[in-house]
């Protein structure tokens, strides 16, 4: 029997917290096995769709498998990049020990703190940050400053609040006035704690111990100068090659500037084989230009192991989100089976989880 979940199964049947938990699960998994995690793999049609491939096996949750989705992009007059369509997204999972297949999800996943906060894979690439988040920020970080105020923006927030409990106040700026109010009037009485709506980037930026991009801007947001000393940073916006090379964009997206860069002492993405992958402008990019050197870049397994890492409070730490996370994914995916089956929710599906095979030549 296979458990099959729907879209309204699987809302709101995991906590923001139980979600970033299983996503630093997987990340120490890797960190002790490379085997466990695989590049994220894109694709893109002529016409502009594009196949995005997650892959993981966490020995933790005795899990394999992938997360697909695909997006119809469009790219504005401004250069923005956003969505017209979005097909399902399917999470498959089977077991890792013995290969049977488990559950097939069907739907952007919703966690019960945010109804309604269902954004491109929105939960994973914000526990993603949370878990870099945790590991490079100053431990005794206490406000957050956040540039975006839409899906993503709520998201972040609510995952790095979640990481980090201490942190007793954010800020936020985006472009539309009335978008940030709302912003922070929501996610204040969500997570129970001031959140101010600011006039200006600065003063989401000045004096923060950590700093989250979560916008769908193409051009850098905020001036590097403007960081304190032991500030933490974590972008998210980035472009593979395939939209550059398919024709989609000119030039590689980036929301943060070369002296963000530069003032860093330490420089993270999830993974760097994904970054080169990818060839994005932010880390690939600034490192074969010069900006920076690659002796100053790690991937999230090295700083879990000991490796790399914040040594002092006042060094400024950058976290690139490079969506390097689908063996986090699975352990969410095990996770939510674990849940709904024990809760009865889902269709069983009266299929054998193997195959069966009657060609001789594989007997005796």
């Amino acid at each position: 029997m296979v458990l099959v979940l729907g879209p309204k199964d699987v809302k709101g049947l995991i906590t923001i917290k139980e979600a970033v938990d299983a996503m630093e699960q997987g990340f120490l998994d890797w960190s002790k096995n490379d085997w466990l995690a695989e590049l994220r793999q894109r694709i893109h049609s002529p016409q502009g769709v594009r196949l995005t491939v997650h892959i993981g096996a966490p020995d933790s949750a005795n899990a394999i498998g992938t997360l697909l989705h695909t997006e119809k992009i469009v790219i504005n007059e401004d250069k923005r990049q956003t969505y017209s369509h979005r097909g399902a997204r399917v999470r498959v999972i089977y077991e890792g020990e013995n290969g049977g297949l488990l559950s097939i999800q069907v739907g952007e996943l919703e966690v019960e703190e945010l109804p309604g906060v269902n954004q491109n894979v929105v939960i994973p690439t914000s526990c993603a940050t949370a878990v870099g988040t945790k590991w490079l920020a100053k431990k005794n970080s206490k406000t957050v400053g956040i540039l975006g105020s839409r899906g993503q923006a709520r998201g972040q927030l609510a995952a790095v609040k979640a990481a980090m409990p201490d942190i007793e106040e954010a800020f936020v700026f985006s472009p539309n006035e009335d978008n940030r109010k709302r912003y922070a009037g929501s996610m204040a009485q969500i997570l129970g704690m001031k959140v101010t709506a600011v006039d200006t980037a600065r003063e989401a930026v000045e004096g923060m111990d950590i700093v989250l991009t979560a916008t769908n801007s193409n051009v850098p947001t905020f001036d590097g100068d403007w960081l304190s000393p032991g500030a933490h940073v974590c972008s998210l916006v980035s472009s593979n090659k395939g939209l550059h090379e398919a024709g989609f964009i000119s030039e590689a997206r980036r929301e943060i500037d070369n002296t963000t860069l530069q003032r860093a002492d330490i420089v993270v993405c999830n993974s760097i084989e994904q970054d080169k992958l990818d060839r994005t402008a932010i880390v690939w990019g600034a490192a074969e230009e010069g900006i920076i050197s690659w002796d100053k870049v790690f991937d999230l397994a090295q700083v879990m192991r000991g490796d790399a890492g914040r040594t002092d409070d006042n060094q400024i730490t950058f976290f690139k989100q490079n969506a390097f996370w689908g063996v986090g994914d699975q352990v969410i995916g095990r996770l939510l089976y674990e849940k709904a089956r024990a809760q009865g929710i889902g269709i069983e599906l009266d299929v054998d989880p193997f195959e069966s095979t009657t060609d001789s030549s594989l007997e005796g």
